[in-house]
């Protein structure tokens, strides 16, 4: 059973009176113990594991996480560029967002991967990028959040390419000379 640890009030005085508040604090070998697990979690066909950043865009716990082997999944052209800030390899960040960034030229220039999610966004990244890799999101047809509101799988959710569109993924991909090199899906 997991063990949750809490600062003594007398650490949370120490914390305050050097760093002030408001102040986050974090336990580096809890964050490096659970990128471990991610790295271990069984796979058949290989696994590039993300952090999220979104879940917290902190450069402290980015450069943690990825120096303990995990990637980079940023949600915006900004995350992006903050990873980078933050010292991570343009080619192990993956950009997943819902449109695409107005700085995409520059990112994809230093090798970050582009995830889409869309049938149109990967049609629109083929005609700017044709011959390039990318990655694609699928929705897998079923979520697992414990309601419709939560889900990022599924038929509730505008997550991902409809899993039933596979063939025309294919086909947009082969339009732009495309070469997929990841499907990244994400239930709930």
């Amino acid at each position: 059973m997991e063990t949750l640890s809490f600062l003594s009030e007398d650490q949370i005085r120490a914390v305050q009176e050097q760093f002030g508040t408001p102040a986050f604090v974090y336990d580096q070998k809890t964050l490096e113990a659970q990128a471990q697990k991610d790295l271990s979690f069984p796979n058949a066909y290989g696994l590039t594991a993300r952090y999220a950043m979104k879940a917290c865009p902190a450069a402290a716990v980015i450069r943690i996480l990825n120096r303990a082997g995990l990637h980079i999944d940023a949600s915006s052209g900004y995350e992006a560029l903050r990873a980078m800030r933050a010292g991570v390899s343009a080619k192990e960040i993956q950009i997943t967002a819902q449109q695409l960034p107005d700085n995409l030229q520059d990112l994809i220039s230093h090798g970050v991967l582009y995830n889409a999610c869309s049938l149109h966004q990967l049609a629109s990244y083929g005609r700017l990028f044709p011959g390039n890799e990318v990655s694609v999101r699928i929705n897998p047809g079923l979520g697992s959040g414990h309601s419709n509101r939560t889900n990022v799988g599924g038929p509730s959710s505008s997550f991902g390419i409809w899993h039933e569109y596979l063939q025309q993924v294919l086909a947009t991909a082969a339009e732009h000379e495309l070469r997929i090199t990841g499907l990244h899906s994400h239930i709930g």
